[in-house]
């Protein structure tokens, strides 16, 4: 009887599943194996999360109370989108704790192997393919580069977004009550994550998934039962707001108040009446068209904006006789046109390889929606570089205005590309597809793949000259004003600094071009690892089963991408626990002595409106916050970037730090307090005269309003 059980085909599969998972936990814990000794990694926000965060949290364990508020940063701002409890959230509450289990960061790899290889369950597919997926998802090198940086949201909605798509298909496909029962539950697991940017790209896939299926549907003549699975996915779609709605409608409230409702300054619109970011603003970080290519090739595009130049190389050389070779270790190798970037979207050359064999395989039904979901993420993310295209989403897109940083969009193509690759494998075990087609396919991909790759082996140096008209200039302008301050004004009419900008910059090249070609050859090799893995398994002479050919494929996309993790984080980046916490400087200690709660602080020894640090022990007026209150922005750019004294009064600014030590602290007398009477206010006719008075009034004695916000018969006097 209990070897009849053992033998069930149910128990052989729970006992694959459990292996399956415990193995994404053995990975994840490997690679963030110093985390088990009690290390931590230096996140950037979640420090800046930890200031801005500490008033509310302060206020909540002395009071139990949710205050919905902070005083600590901005000189006082709501907290909707920093730390409010939401009770009526039961799903986050109760099942989403699930995530808990294990400690960050290795439960983000964990859960995002293991969220993705439970939705190519819900796609059809084999537990051996879904690991494929698993691994080439799970160690995109973006979520590697977001881990380190602390976008923790941002990352919890990237682990949650697999599972709602997943639900969507097994709607549209399978069983449609079983299939919107896990939709609503994902999909309210992934709002509930609180990264609304992450989930809108992957509802505009959905959308694309959801119209594939209609156009095939009105073909067969189903629409009746098109039109019941739709009901049933929007029904799920609204479970899912309702089970989130208060943060929802707080946020979608307060939005209209912050910087991504728009600036007051500027007029609505006159014909959508509607206000969002700066399309200038929104679109800062474009990713370039070329650099796409990062995809592909990691180094494409030089790496990251921190990596630089070799101490012994082409850079370093062309400067060496001028004794200036340490400024090559200071001289970025990144040449792609975004302002930073911590790293490339790198997805596996053998991942993008499987996915361009998969296109040549599937059936349309199957392929077309997923490379329109692709395609539309890789517009959306050149911003600026198709602006015609990114106008028109911003005009005709609902909500689209609200978010900045497009180069975001590229999540869905890492989504799309392991998706693909797997279903692509998929079908070639299934053996629907015959050997004359597989074999054609397997020489057109990686005739394609080895293609490109080849053009920047053997055309790397002209690649890497790419930039460098702009390169030289700038070293010729930087190189003069050096010889110039240091009094070598001789030099520069000699031409010298020109003669050697154009020698550091063909340096550059040269080493850019190094780099491109060399991981050009890291991807080939990887590339053809895949075909010949893939052709083994087509012969049946090397690779006999399809389970062998997924854990050999898998084998080989977790190395390509993981060696590339860790150029960008590693076990180097851990670092002991108390090193990371928020310490006060002498500056701080000195105003902490000051017991009077009724004044607030400025800290010009940081970016003070970028950084929230400050707000960890004092009531601050800069701070560092994604969507902050418009008006306040707005002082910011017009008075407080300027020290207006007017302001800095009106805010009740009674320190000033300039300096950690404590004699950095200027203590300003003329702070105006908490709260104070004024004699008269000042009419605005709108919110630029109002902006404008701010700056030309005495806040002690008057005040200023716009028209709209005085109540009728005022009669104070008018300013």
């Amino acid at each position: 009887m209990m070897q009849m059980i053992f033998d069930s085909e149910i128990v052989k599969k729970g006992l694959q599943s459990v292996a399956i998972i415990a193995l994404f936990f053995v990975i994840a814990a490997l690679y963030f194996a110093p985390q088990f000794g009690g290390e931590v990694l230096v996140q950037h926000d979640v420090q800046q999360y930890e200031g801005m965060s500490k008033d509310i949290l302060d206020n909540r364990a002395a009071t139990g109370e949710d205050a919905q508020w902070t005083g600590g940063m901005f000189g006082g701002m709501p907290a909707y989108l920093i730390n409010v409890k939401y009770p009526s959230q039961a799903v986050k509450g109760t099942i989403g704790k699930v995530v808990k289990i294990i400690d960050t960061p290795a439960s983000f790899l964990f859960f995002a192997m293991t969220t993705m290889w439970v939705a190519m369950l819900l796609f059809g597919l084999s537990p051996w393919v879904g690991l494929i997926a698993a691994l080439a998802y799970g160690f995109s090198t973006y979520f590697l580069l977001i881990i380190g940086a602390g976008h923790i949201t941002k990352m919890w909605a990237l682990v949650y977004a697999p599972l709602m798509m997943g639900g969507a298909y097994y709607t549209l496909r399978q069983n449609v009550w079983v299939g919107g029962a896990l939709t609503a539950l994902f999909t309210s697991l992934e709002i509930g994550a609180n990264h609304p940017q992450i989930t809108y790209y992957f509802i505009l896939a959905m959308a694309i998934m959801w119209l594939s299926e209609g156009i095939y549907a009105w073909r067969e003549k189903r629409m009746k039962d098109f039109s019941k699975r739709t009901a049933i996915l929007a029904l799920a779609g609204i479970v899912a707001v309702g089970s989130n709605l208060s943060p929802l409608w707080q946020t979608m409230q307060h939005t209209k108040e912050t910087t991504r409702g728009g600036s007051e300054l500027v007029a609505k619109d006159a014909e959508s009446g509607t206000k969002g970011l700066d399309l200038e603003y929104a679109t800062a970080w474009s990713y370039g068209k070329g650099e796409s290519l990062n995809m592909f090739v990691p180094d494409f595009m030089g790496g990251a904006s921190t990596d630089t130049f070799a101490e012994d190389g082409p850079v370093a050389e062309a400067l060496k006789p001028y004794g200036l070779e340490q400024m090559a270790q200071y001289m970025p190798r990144y040449r792609g046109e975004q302002p930073y970037t911590a790293g490339p979207t790198y997805l596996g050359a053998a991942a993008v390889f499987l996915a361009v064999l998969a296109l040549m395989l599937l059936p349309n039904r199957q392929r077309w929606w997923i490379v329109g979901a692709s395609v539309l993420a890789l517009f959306m993310s050149w911003g600026h570089h198709m602006m015609w295209f990114t106008e028109l989403l911003f005009d005709f897109l609902p909500g689209y205005n609200k978010f900045r940083a497009v180069s975001t969009a590229l999540v869905v193509v890492q989504w799309t590309v392991p998706l693909l690759a797997a279903m692509g494998v998929a079908q070639i075990i299934k053996q629907e597809v015959d050997q004359k087609r597989l074999r054609k396919a397997l020489a057109w991909a990686t005739g394609v793949c080895v293609g490109v790759l080849a053009v920047m082996i053997i055309g790397g140096r002209q690649l890497g000259d790419y930039g460098m008209q702009e390169s030289g200039e700038m070293l010729t302008e930087q190189f003069r004003q050096m010889l110039e301050q240091q009094g070598a004004q001789e030099y520069v009419k000699q031409g010298l600094h020109e003669q050697l900008a154009w020698s550091t910059a063909s340096g550059i090249a040269e080493e850019r071009a190094a780099a491109m070609r060399g991981d050009a050859w890291r991807s080939l090799l990887f590339v053809v690892m895949a075909a010949v893995a893939v052709a083994g398994y087509a012969k049946r002479k090397v690779i006999k089963s399809g389970a062998v050919l997924c854990c050999v494929l898998t084998a080989i996309v977790a190395a390509d991408l993981i060696n590339v993790d860790t150029r960008y984080l590693n076990h180097d980046s851990f670092v002991a626990a108390h090193s990371v916490q928020i310490q006060p400087t002498a500056a701080d200690l000195r105003i902490m002595q000051d017991k009077d709660p009724a004044y607030r602080v400025l800290n010009l020894t940081v970016s003070p409106f970028n950084d929230a640090t400050t707000s960890y022990f004092h009531r601050s007026v800069g701070g560092y916050h994604g969507a902050k209150l418009s008006r306040y922005q707005d002082l910011i750019n017009v008075h407080l970037n300027n020290l207006n004294e007017g302001a800095l009064d009106m805010l009740n600014v009674r320190y000033i730090i300039d300096s950690p030590e404590a004699e950095g602290v200027y203590r300003r007398e003329t702070a105006n307090g908490a709260a104070w009477m004024v004699r008269s206010v000042a009419r605005a006719a709108t919110p630029q005269d109002e902006i404008d008075l701010v700056g030309r009034i005495d806040t002690k004695r008057e005040a200023v309003m716009t028209e709209e916000f005085l109540p009728k018969n005022f009669n104070l006097a008018e300013g």
